[in-house]
């Protein structure tokens, strides 16, 4: 089995990249072009080996490196969809970098977690932000995404202000009207709704 330079691990196959990295360094194998001759006891050629590594400009990079900047990369996409500042950018950078250890990491759980800690920091700062947003912003399930949240708090020993239901209830209304454009709505119908939502989801989060 192939080896890293390090002298350690040996090489895996990266599931994500598809990249050949070292188990123990974790170190990106760069592309290295060229051709292993394969010849007969005659000195005759019969073919060749070509090595297959990494190219382009991520090739150099090692493995923890680009994982901590493909999740960067993520959280600032989830945050300009929230349309969040650079300040809540920040502290949901510092959330998901001590609740991970600076591990960071991938797929579907990994964008709940960023949707755990942006509602988190919106909460912090007294916005009106609702999970249903938040969800609708990392694409997943409202009670999955509830759950999490409940997890960030505890393991970040948090304690969230009380939830503005007021604000956050007009916060629905206004983004209601601009989209119904002066049509007939039964806001009546919409205020026990919301009630009946905030109680299932946001109030456990408060207790």
């Amino acid at each position: 089995m192939p080896r890293c330079s390090c002298g350690h691990g040996s090489l895996g196959r990266d599931d994500t990249t598809g990249s050949l990295v070292c188990e123990s360094c974790g170190t990106v194998q760069e592309f290295r072009n060229f051709e292993d001759r394969a010849v007969s006891l005659d000195g005759v050629q019969q073919g060749s080996y070509v090595r297959v590594g990494t190219s382009g400009t991520g090739g150099s990079l090692a493995y923890k490196e680009k994982k901590v900047y493909e999740a960067n990369k993520l959280i600032n996409e989830i945050a300009l969809r929230l349309n969040l500042s650079d300040r809540s950018l920040n502290e949901i950078r510092s959330m998901v970098d001590r609740i991970t250890e600076g591990e960071y990491g991938s797929g579907d759980w990994f964008h709940v977690l960023i949707g755990a800690c942006s509602y988190v920091e919106m909460r912090i700062q007294n916005k009106a932000f609702s999970i249903g947003e938040v969800s609708e912003a990392v694409w997943c399930d409202i009670y999955e995404l509830g759950r999490i949240i409940a997890r960030v708090v505890e393991h970040l020993e948090l304690r969230l202000p009380e939830f503005d239901i007021v604000n956050a209830f007009e916060r629905v209304v206004t983004n209601l009207a601009t989209l119904v454009m002066g049509k007939a709505f039964d806001y009546e119908y919409l205020g026990i709704r919301f009630l009946l939502r905030h109680f299932e989801i946001e109030q456990p989060l408060c207790s």
